[in-house]
Protein backbone atom coordinates (compact mmCIF):
# COMPACT_ATOMS: atom_id res chain seq x y z
CA UNK A 1 0.00 0.00 0.00
CA UNK A 2 1.59 2.95 -1.29
CA UNK A 3 2.36 6.21 1.81
CA UNK A 4 -0.19 8.70 2.48
CA UNK A 5 0.98 12.14 1.84
CA UNK A 6 0.20 12.82 6.05
CA UNK A 7 1.96 9.52 7.12
CA UNK A 8 5.15 11.01 4.30
CA UNK A 9 5.19 14.02 6.24
CA UNK A 10 5.19 12.14 9.52
CA UNK A 11 8.71 9.96 8.47
CA UNK A 12 10.61 13.42 7.29
CA UNK A 13 9.59 14.86 10.50
CA UNK A 14 9.87 12.36 13.02
CA UNK A 15 11.28 9.19 14.60
CA UNK A 16 10.47 6.14 12.17
CA UNK A 17 9.31 4.24 15.23
CA UNK A 18 6.42 7.30 15.17
CA UNK A 19 5.92 6.19 11.55
CA UNK A 20 5.50 2.54 12.07
CA UNK A 21 3.38 3.04 15.28
CA UNK A 22 1.06 5.43 13.19
CA UNK A 23 0.98 3.55 10.17
CA UNK A 24 0.03 -0.02 12.13
CA UNK A 25 -2.66 1.88 14.91
CA UNK A 26 -3.77 5.37 13.22
CA UNK A 27 -2.98 8.71 14.75
CA UNK A 28 -3.75 9.21 18.44
CA UNK A 29 -7.66 10.60 18.31
CA UNK A 30 -8.00 14.18 19.53
CA UNK A 31 -11.46 16.21 19.53
CA UNK A 32 -9.78 18.85 17.81
CA UNK A 33 -9.10 16.62 14.74
CA UNK A 34 -13.14 15.32 15.19
CA UNK A 35 -14.36 18.98 14.76
CA UNK A 36 -11.77 19.54 11.86
CA UNK A 37 -13.02 16.48 10.15
CA UNK A 38 -16.51 17.60 10.63
CA UNK A 39 -16.39 20.78 9.38
CA UNK A 40 -14.86 19.27 6.19
CA UNK A 41 -17.74 17.37 5.65
CA UNK A 42 -19.83 19.67 6.31
CA UNK A 43 -18.17 22.06 3.63
CA UNK A 44 -17.29 19.77 1.03
CA UNK A 45 -20.49 18.07 1.58
CA UNK A 46 -18.93 14.80 1.19
CA UNK A 47 -20.21 12.01 2.77
CA UNK A 48 -17.72 11.00 5.68
CA UNK A 49 -19.26 7.50 7.25
CA UNK A 50 -16.88 7.62 10.22
CA UNK A 51 -18.78 10.81 11.96
CA UNK A 52 -21.09 9.66 14.90
CA UNK A 53 -22.91 12.42 16.24
CA UNK A 54 -23.61 11.66 20.16
CA UNK A 55 -26.32 12.61 21.78
CA UNK A 56 -24.79 14.78 24.29
CA UNK A 57 -24.03 18.77 24.00
CA UNK A 58 -20.68 18.29 25.30
CA UNK A 59 -18.75 15.72 27.03
CA UNK A 60 -18.59 16.91 30.79
CA UNK A 61 -21.33 13.48 30.98
CA UNK A 62 -19.75 10.29 31.86
CA UNK A 63 -22.10 8.75 29.20
CA UNK A 64 -20.51 11.60 26.67
CA UNK A 65 -17.06 10.47 27.72
CA UNK A 66 -17.62 7.07 27.19
CA UNK A 67 -19.68 7.13 23.86
CA UNK A 68 -16.55 9.34 22.93
CA UNK A 69 -14.24 6.56 23.97
CA UNK A 70 -16.01 3.40 22.52
CA UNK A 71 -16.59 5.85 19.11
CA UNK A 72 -12.38 6.50 19.10
CA UNK A 73 -11.67 2.72 19.65
CA UNK A 74 -13.82 1.44 16.69
CA UNK A 75 -11.99 4.63 14.85
CA UNK A 76 -14.89 6.53 14.21
CA UNK A 77 -14.84 10.25 15.07
CA UNK A 78 -17.81 11.20 17.71
CA UNK A 79 -18.84 15.16 18.20
CA UNK A 80 -21.52 15.43 20.03
CA UNK A 81 -24.83 17.77 19.37
CA UNK A 82 -23.29 21.33 20.28
CA UNK A 83 -20.23 20.76 17.95
CA UNK A 84 -22.29 19.61 15.44
CA UNK A 85 -24.10 22.74 15.80
CA UNK A 86 -20.80 25.26 15.36
CA UNK A 87 -19.84 23.36 12.45
CA UNK A 88 -22.81 24.49 10.66
CA UNK A 89 -22.07 27.16 11.61
CA UNK A 90 -18.43 27.13 10.60
CA UNK A 91 -19.69 25.61 6.90
CA UNK A 92 -21.82 28.44 6.25
CA UNK A 93 -19.17 30.97 7.12
CA UNK A 94 -17.79 29.45 4.58
CA UNK A 95 -20.03 28.95 1.71
CA UNK A 96 -21.31 32.65 2.45
CA UNK A 97 -17.62 34.17 1.84
CA UNK A 98 -17.95 35.87 -1.53
CA UNK A 99 -14.63 34.08 -2.34
CA UNK A 100 -14.00 30.58 -0.64
CA UNK A 101 -17.69 30.14 -1.42
CA UNK A 102 -16.86 30.61 -5.21
CA UNK A 103 -14.81 28.06 -4.92
CA UNK A 104 -17.00 25.26 -3.42
CA UNK A 105 -19.66 25.73 -5.63
CA UNK A 106 -18.14 24.54 -8.68
CA UNK A 107 -16.01 21.59 -8.72
CA UNK A 108 -14.95 17.72 -7.19
CA UNK A 109 -14.73 17.37 -3.52
CA UNK A 110 -12.16 14.90 -1.81
CA UNK A 111 -10.21 13.87 -5.24
CA UNK A 112 -7.65 10.59 -4.17
CA UNK A 113 -4.49 10.65 -6.22
CA UNK A 114 -2.18 7.75 -6.61
CA UNK A 115 0.73 8.18 -8.19
CA UNK A 116 4.50 7.22 -8.90
CA UNK A 117 7.20 9.33 -9.47
CA UNK A 118 9.98 9.91 -11.93
CA UNK A 119 12.43 7.66 -9.61
CA UNK A 120 9.57 5.06 -8.78
CA UNK A 121 8.09 6.33 -4.97
CA UNK A 122 4.60 5.29 -4.97
CA UNK A 123 2.52 7.84 -2.74
CA UNK A 124 -1.11 8.66 -2.38
CA UNK A 125 -3.16 12.03 -1.16
CA UNK A 126 -6.70 13.74 -1.39
CA UNK A 127 -7.03 16.78 -2.43
CA UNK A 128 -10.12 18.49 -0.59
CA UNK A 129 -11.38 20.22 -3.72
CA UNK A 130 -10.71 20.24 -6.72
CA UNK A 131 -12.00 23.53 -8.36
CA UNK A 132 -11.48 23.53 -12.70
CA UNK A 133 -9.29 26.54 -12.05
CA UNK A 134 -7.86 25.67 -9.07
CA UNK A 135 -6.96 22.83 -6.08
CA UNK A 136 -7.88 23.61 -2.79
CA UNK A 137 -7.63 22.73 0.34
CA UNK A 138 -9.22 23.61 3.72
CA UNK A 139 -7.60 24.09 6.91
CA UNK A 140 -9.98 24.87 10.39
CA UNK A 141 -7.41 27.08 12.45
CA UNK A 142 -8.16 27.51 16.55
CA UNK A 143 -9.13 30.89 17.50
CA UNK A 144 -9.88 34.46 16.97
CA UNK A 145 -7.53 35.90 14.52
CA UNK A 146 -6.04 32.53 13.81
CA UNK A 147 -6.51 33.44 10.12
CA UNK A 148 -5.07 36.27 9.87
CA UNK A 149 -1.82 35.97 7.90
CA UNK A 150 1.06 36.43 10.34
CA UNK A 151 -0.88 33.60 12.69
CA UNK A 152 -1.55 31.59 9.38
CA UNK A 153 1.61 32.13 7.83
CA UNK A 154 3.64 30.27 11.09
CA UNK A 155 0.66 27.89 11.57
CA UNK A 156 1.72 26.61 7.63
CA UNK A 157 5.09 26.89 8.24
CA UNK A 158 4.91 24.51 11.49
CA UNK A 159 2.51 22.06 9.81
CA UNK A 160 4.25 21.97 6.09
CA UNK A 161 1.33 23.11 4.47
CA UNK A 162 3.76 24.22 1.47
CA UNK A 163 5.02 20.39 1.47
CA UNK A 164 1.86 19.95 0.60
CA UNK A 165 1.05 22.12 -1.67
CA UNK A 166 3.96 21.23 -3.47
CA UNK A 167 3.32 17.46 -3.72
CA UNK A 168 -0.31 17.43 -4.37
CA UNK A 169 0.45 20.06 -7.06
CA UNK A 170 3.00 18.04 -8.64
CA UNK A 171 0.89 14.56 -8.31
CA UNK A 172 -1.70 16.62 -10.10
CA UNK A 173 0.31 17.44 -12.97
CA UNK A 174 1.54 14.37 -13.17
CA UNK A 175 -1.72 12.66 -13.33
CA UNK A 176 -3.30 14.95 -15.60
CA UNK A 177 -0.62 17.14 -17.36
CA UNK A 178 -2.41 20.10 -15.69
CA UNK A 179 -0.84 22.74 -13.82
CA UNK A 180 -3.42 24.10 -11.35
CA UNK A 181 -2.83 26.83 -8.41
CA UNK A 182 -2.74 25.21 -4.82
CA UNK A 183 -5.19 27.56 -2.97
CA UNK A 184 -5.65 27.43 1.40
CA UNK A 185 -8.98 27.87 2.69
CA UNK A 186 -8.04 28.65 6.18
CA UNK A 187 -11.24 29.14 8.47
CA UNK A 188 -11.87 29.99 12.19
CA UNK A 189 -13.13 28.09 14.29
CA UNK A 190 -14.45 31.09 16.65
CA UNK A 191 -17.25 33.31 16.08
CA UNK A 192 -17.40 34.97 13.82
CA UNK A 193 -15.63 32.28 11.93
CA UNK A 194 -13.33 34.82 9.83
CA UNK A 195 -11.74 33.50 6.71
Amino acid sequence: RPPSYSSTKTLLSSRPERFAWERDHGRPPKAAFDLGSLVHALVLRSRDDRIRVIDAYDWRTKAAQEAQKAAWAARLIPVHRGQLRDAARVARAVREHPLAGALFREGRPEVSLVWTDESGVTGKGRIDWVHPKALVDLKTVGGYGDSEPAKMGKTAANFDYVMQAAVYSDAWHLLTGERLPFLTVAVELDPPHFI
